[in-house]
């Protein structure tokens, strides 16, 4: 098969070079200064800030993300605000609908108010430095496009609104309101069609289990005094129902479809897109040089501009710290310091519940007061309105009211027992509402909690700090030059009364909307034993009982938004005990564990080999693109193969190795090393030259299309066993009822592996009495599965040469050519389109004719994050858009850290700034760093530019 051609990135870069970093040497005049500051750049583009003080650094930061990232900035203080229609127009009303319902702002008014009086004064200093360059500067280009030229002054409370919003994102799961849709529908259709409802649910199709048993900190429990699966009289996920009446079900339906109508909240969910990150950290008695390690790559959007923004802050009060920060906010989120360095994961934790609400309402018709044990208690009514940008009719900053009535979002109810959280659908008629309980909706202190995390001078200073850290659900690395390497959680986590006095669930578990008129104990326990600056007025998890490591003496540790502790292993959430007593209940379950499962082996086996680890190392496995689930699932595949060629084997399976494909793919996965190269010369590989892609060796394309061919697989299995059952019941009952309600992409899967693993006891058949591997002409359940098994490899095969794949494959029957980096491109999409999006013709970057997006090896929860729907099975089905939004590498030499970084993008998010739009993209693409520099000395014999701040007179 042809391939088709690369162009020069080289060379598209060098026209880009137009394009420059601020004009003149004295930038700025301004009052807000109180002593002459610098902007210091090297070659890197990256900008250091020198200054007297913090509040003048926030100044000055404040003016550069301005220069660089407004637009970005404006975009998501807005989401925030739900005010997103002001810039694209009223097709963006449905997404302000659910995020000004939802109130992040709100949230942030609350913080802002009991934040210290430094915090207030950075960020009212970064504000009034964003506000300098606007008047200066003027709007960058998006803005022409959308008709405006007026910008609304930045505020602080703009900073903390992001922090919010951000904070949300990544610890709210959201799934409460589709999971009690869910089991509500299958224990009904169950008792209908005789199968345990709950148990499809619970134990088959949406697991809490994780498909591997890799745990960060194991015997956590026991470490605390707490104890593992010991509450036997706990049968949480079998002895509850979910009895939904008509109003509440289109209640909880109204909310669905609002959810599912705005795209930005669809990306909030868990699925696909491996939202989360990986971190691990190697003590110095197993390193080459016997200092400490630290990686750390957060996996976020991977949307243009780059979710994050890197900068260095050194100011004569002793303030000096570099890494990332979310543009519009004056922090560092990850990074490091003279003293130490810290990343962060993902870590779920169930800091948000739903609760069925009962309302009185006035003469008006509008709601009054809620109901609780019987007392009226009042709710508070907030009128909104919405207006949108009219775009296209030639008026500079046209807005009109697009009139939301008042059951559509107009108007806001806010239920204080909620801490404060809205209503988020409710029926005038039968007085019947659901709301909103969440952490984040009280005063927290995630910006506060960044910046003094910047000032630590070790870990005591960095728990003190990490100790605002009240809402965002982090697990945090650190590793400091005293050789010292550790791990703590950041985050509030609320106590319900049942689950610590009844020690089980009242009603149903907090994983499904509960009752909240006083029926049953479902309540957060109000707060009678606070911890350090604790921001929730409830009780929650202490900190001493939050997942932390350390110094362990086995010398590493590693999270990838797995279970740290291990309390879902056994399918079972609510029934390890807290010490003292109670339910030690952190979530939900269902989490990720395919990269914690890579690393953990990756270092264990260096460690047991007795191997020591390097930099070298670090970046190696940061660039691993292995398929875990592979290497777990294979054998499956390969003993369905052995016995289909067995000479008794049932002709059912044995007939699929009579095909010449299947042989070959057989003999491809028998060779596989489970890598996932593109195997073309216009993808990127780790270590290729972003400026000079090679071609492929034979090796690696054996392995590039022995990945094509296990993801199509991957597809095929899952669909005719979890989506065909599912849709075998419909049919039974001849209505498309479970359907709807099939799990998402990585829960099916689980729920697939779950199946084969659990095999030879319950022959096919779910937790339920569901048998998912139906075959009637197999004489042997064991025939019936690798009948499936063989199948779906067949049916892969045949798919891949039909038309759905036509696209990459041109439908060749050659299975040397179906490569990887056909199917598996990365999109970088811009909010304004394509013109905005990368690649968009400017800058040369690597493509392949009639294929959209950028070829890059990775795939299904590789440790190098680039994950795609489970289900997938059409040429575009494979594209990913989430992924590292920054690598991190560093060692902690006594004399201060020896790190780098890199981002999937440029510095400047101005499309007219030159190469600054990409600058550090080719080398990311390639898994290549960028050096991240703190020592003072060292920056200012590399710098290339000076740019001067001037306090007036």
């Amino acid at each position: 098969m042809k391939l088709h051609h690369k162009k020069s990135l080289a060379a598209g870069l060098l026209l880009a070079l137009a394009g420059s970093t601020l004009a003149g040497d004295v930038v700025l005049n301004h009052s807000r200064l109180s002593a002459t500051a610098e902007v210091i750049y090297n070659d890197t583009q990256i900008p250091t800030i020198k200054a007297a003080n913090e509040i003048d650094a926030a100044f000055v930061n404040g003016y550069i993300q301005a220069k660089d990232r407004l637009f970005q900035m404006d975009y998501t203080r807005k989401i925030a605000q739900g005010k997103v229609a002001e810039l694209l127009g009223p097709p963006a009303i449905s997404n302000d609908v659910q995020f000004r319902t939802i109130g992040f702002e709100r949230a942030a008014r609350r913080s802002i108010a009991e934040a210290s009086p430094k915090t207030q004064a950075i960020l009212q200093a970064f504000a009034d430095g964003v506000n300098a360059y606007v008047a200066k500067n003027g709007l960058p280009a998006e803005y022409a496009a959308l008709e405006i030229d007026a910008f609304d002054p930045w505020k602080g409370l703009d900073s903390v609104s992001i922090g919010k919003v951000v904070a949300f994102n990544l610890s709210s799961d959201m799934e409460e309101i589709d999971w009690t849709i869910a089991i509500n529908t299958f224990q009904q259709v169950g008792a209908q069609a005789g199968f345990d409802g709950t148990a499809l649910f619970m134990d088959d199709l949406y697991r809490a289990a994780p498909p591997d048993d890799r745990v960060s900190i194991p015997g956590f429990l026991g470490m605390i005094g707490g104890v593992g699966k010991s509450a036997p009289q706990n049968k949480a996920f079998t002895d509850f129902s979910v009895e939904l009446d008509n109003t509440q079900l289109s209640l909880l339906k109204n909310i669905q479809n609002g959810w599912n109508a705005t795209d930005l909240l669809k990306s909030f969910k868990r699925d696909s897109s491996d939202k989360g990150s990986n971190f691990w950290m190697v003590s110095g008695d197993k390193t080459e040089n016997g200092l400490p390690l630290i990686a750390n790559d957060p996996h976020l959007s991977l949307s243009y501009p780059s979710t994050f923004y890197p900068f260095h802050m050194n100011t004569e009060d002793g303030l000096n710290v570099a890494g990332v920060g979310f543009p519009g906010a004056p922090i560092i989120a990850q990074g490091c310091n003279d003293n130490l360095c810290w990343g962060s994961t993902v870590h779920p934790v169930d800091e948000t519940d739903f609760f069925f609400e009962e309302f009185t309402t006035n003469l008006f018709g509008l709601p009054t007061h809620t109901i609780y044990q019987g007392e009226k208690e009042p709710v508070q009514l907030i009128f909104q309105v919405y207006n949108a940008n009219i775009i296209g009719d030639g008026v500079m900053n046209n807005k009109e009211n697009q009139n939301v009535g008042y059951t559509s979002g107009g108007l806001t109810i806010i239920v204080p027992r909620r801490s404060n959280g809205p209503i988020l659908s409710l029926n005038l008629e039968t007085g019947t509402a659901i709301s909103m309980q969440n952490t984040g909706f009280n005063a927290t202190q995630e910006i506060e909690s960044f910046l003094e995390m910047g000032h630590a001078k070790n870990f005591d200073e960095f728990q003190e700090a990490l100790s605002k850290f009240d809402f965002g659900s982090q697990n945090f690395g650190v590793a400091d030059t005293d050789g010292n390497i550790a791990y703590f959680t950041g985050s509030e986590v609320p106590i319900r009364e049942d689950l610590q006095t009844m020690m089980a669930p009242d009603g149903v578990p907090p994983m499904f909307v509960r009752d909240g008129t006083g029926v049953h104990k479902n309540e957060w326990v109000p707060v009678s034993n606070p911890g350090r600056n604790q921001a929730t007025p409830h009780e929650v998890i202490p900190e001493s009982e939050m997942p932390h490591w350390i110094n362990p003496e086995r010398g590493y540790i590693a999270n990838a938004n797995n279970d740290p502790v291990g309390l879902s292993l056994d399918n079972n959430v609510l029934n390890q005990l807290r010490p003292g007593g109670g339910i030690y209940y952190l979530g939900q379950g269902a989490y990720s564990s395919y990269r914690m499962g890579r690393i953990d082996r990756l270092i264990k086996d260096k460690i047991d080999a007795n191997k020591k680890i390097s930099h070298a190392d670090m970046k190696a496995f940061q660039a691993n693109h292995q398929l875990q689930d592979a290497m777990l699932i294979m054998p499956h595949i390969m003993n369905a193969v052995s016995r289909a060629s067995a000479s008794d084997a049932w002709p059912g399976i044995a007939q699929f190795l009579a095909n010449p494909k299947v042989q070959e793919s057989v003999a491809l996965f028998a060779d596989w090393d489970f890598s996932t190269p593109t195997g073309i010369t216009e993808g990127y590989d780790p270590n290729d030259n972003p400026f000079d892609l090679r071609d492929p060796d034979d090796n690696e394309v054996k392995n590039s299309v022995a990945a094509t061919i296990y993801s199509v697989w991957r597809s095929m299995a899952v669909q005719n066993t979890i989506d065909a059952t599912i849709d075998g019941i419909d049919a039974a009952i001849g209505a498309e009822v479970l359907g709807p309600q099939r799990p998402g992409s990585t829960l099916a899967f689980n729920a697939f592996k779950n199946l084969l693993d659990q095999f030879e006891t319950m022959q096919g058949y779910g937790a339920s009495g569901v048998n998912f591997f139906t075959n009637p002409a197999a004489p042997t359940p064991a025939d019936a599965r690798d009948y499936i098994l063989l199948a779906s490899l067949q049916q892969a095969l045949d798919k891949l040469a039909g038309d759905d794949f036509a696209a990459a494959f041109r439908n060749s029957e050659n299975v040397m050519d179906y490569r990887w980096g056909m199917l598996h491109r990365i999109s970088f999409n811009h909010t304004l389109g394509a013109s905005l999006s990368v690649p968009n013709g400017l800058f040369g970057f690597s493509t392949v004719d009639g294929l959209r997006g950028v070829p890059r090896s990775g795939g299904y929860q590789v440790l190098d994050a680039s994950s795609h729907n489970v289900r997938a099975d059409h040429a575009d089905g494979f594209m990913f858009a989430h992924g590292p939004a920054r690598r991190f590498v560093s060692e902690m030499a006594p004399d201060g850290p020896l790190a780098e970084q890199i981002i999937p993008g440029g510095q400047s998010g101005n499309i007219m700034d030159g190469s600054n739009y990409v600058n550090q993209l080719p080398y990311w693409l390639t898994n290549a760093y960028l050096p991240l520099i703190i020592d003072m000395n060292t920056l200012e014999a590399i710098k290339k530019d000076t740019y001067v701040f001037e306090p007036n007179d």
